[in-house]
């Protein structure tokens, strides 16, 4: 069991609220790491949605691919979700999205390097901004990190009386 997964579990059994602050590029792991990787993001996910507990997450820096998915996002469950103003979202950071969507134009471009800063700007905008993110319903608010403190607390405070109806089951099979 990761650490993460049992303060999951920790803070589920005595009733205390998960608070998730989100700065993650992806996951990262040599060969042999690999194989055991996605069995643990898989208890650490099951773990976050099967929280009954409050669960708000801000994200304060990159929040991408599946890395971002287990760390508390609107998918798997969290309550509330904030990102400050300079945060990414999405699936793939810009440039690595860049190339491989203009894989054909790079090779053409007088400068190769103009290029993909020019495209992976554009397509930061369009797709990891945390307005982009807000419009897709994947964000709650954008705010200031200085409003952090006062947001979470007020979120925190309208969850109080939160409550989720009971499974049918005993436990999961993850």
């Amino acid at each position: 069991m990761s650490s993460k997964e049992g303060t999951y579990h920790f803070c589920d059994a005595f009733s205390i609220p998960v608070l998730t602050l989100v700065n993650v590029a992806g996951f990262k792991a040599s060969k042999e790491e690999e194989m055991g990787m996605a069995a643990a993001s898989a208890k650490l996910t099951y773990a976050y949605a099967s929280a009954t507990v409050p669960k708000v997450s801000v994200i304060i820096g990159q929040a991408f691919g599946s890395a971002y998915l287990c760390m508390g996002s609107r998918h798997i469950g969290a309550d509330l979700m904030y990102a400050w103003p300079d945060a990414k979202i999405g699936m793939m950071a810009a440039e690595s999205a860049v190339k491989i969507i203009y894989s054909e134009d790079i090779g053409k471009a007088e400068d190769q390097k103009a290029f993909i800063q020019e495209k992976a700007g554009a397509y930061d905008e369009l797709q990891n901004s945390p307005e982009s993110a807000a419009s897709r319903g994947y964000v709650d608010a954008v705010i200031l990190p200085a409003a952090t403190r006062k947001r979470v607390i007020a979120a925190f405070d309208m969850l109080a009386t939160k409550r989720e109806p009971a499974m049918d089951k005993k436990h999961g099979t993850v």
